[in-house]
């Protein structure tokens, strides 16, 4: 599970393609109004472009670029996230074939709609390796501190109400997408129950990540969790 943006990266595993099967397209469905005339159709691939461009990416990636740089217990983490055992269990997520039903949903829509995956370049993250500010050394704070900066920059509550359906989203194939997250919940668990799970959640836990509080975070951005989500508390940070 790769930590460094929680969630935008979660989303990312679950939507990276291309599939390795080739999309069978549905045909285009046209919704009738009420006078009898065409109403026009839902952009899919605009509307998916607008839900990821609230992930601010710039911010993101300045964070992870500063801890990256100065940070050794962050260092650990990248490291643990680049080994062979992280790659091997991201790869047991992309293969289950809920998963892989999910990217293949998202490629026929994409296509329909007259998009591609490249939306999803938004997401990548190009790192420097020189402090971009000097002081950056002295104000890191380890594996903590930046969970904490990161869970103010990152807008959970935002995501999830462009995505979950409501008085505002009325996007029937954003809804559908929603639906199709929300059903992903027993791969989630089935996944984490594995010995690789297990072996995963263990190491992060030995180098210090809030386990439990990054699993509340990826539950309540998929809807597999109603309860609000609480942000850490950020009294007793220092900010620079």
């Amino acid at each position: 599970m790769r930590f460094i943006a929680c969630v935008f990266l979660a989303l990312h595993c679950l939507v990276a393609f291309p599939a390795a099967t080739p999309a069978l397209l549905a045909p285009i469905q046209y919704k009738q109004s009420v006078n009898g005339t065409l109403a026009p159709q839902s952009n899919f691939a605009l509307e998916l472009k607008g839900v990821i461009r609230q992930i601010p990416v710039g911010s993101i990636e300045k964070l992870v670029q500063k801890y990256l740089l100065n940070d050794v217990e962050f260092q650990g983490l990248i490291r643990t996230i680049n080994s062979i055992p992280a790659y091997q269990f991201y790869r047991q997520i992309v293969s289950q074939p809920e998963v892989r039903q999910l990217q293949l949903w998202i490629a026929q829509q994409l296509i329909l709609s007259g998009g591609s995956s490249k939306i999803f370049e938004y997401l990548e993250l190009e790192i420097k390796i020189i402090n971009k500010y000097p002081f950056w050394s002295q104000v890191v704070n380890g594996i903590r501190g930046f969970e904490t900066e990161f869970a103010q920059i990152y807008p959970v509550e935002v995501i999830r109400s462009l995505l979950e359906p409501s008085a505002i989203q009325t996007s029937p194939l954003l809804s559908e997408l929603w639906r199709r997250l929300v059903a992903l919940l027993p791969v989630y668990e089935r996944i984490l129950a594995t010995p690789s799970g297990q072996a995963v959640t263990a190491q992060l836990n030995r180098l210090g990540v809030d386990v439990g509080g990054l699993d509340n975070l990826i539950r309540y951005q998929f809807g597999w969790s109603n309860s609000t989500y609480s942000s850490p508390d950020y009294s007793n940070y220092l900010w620079y």
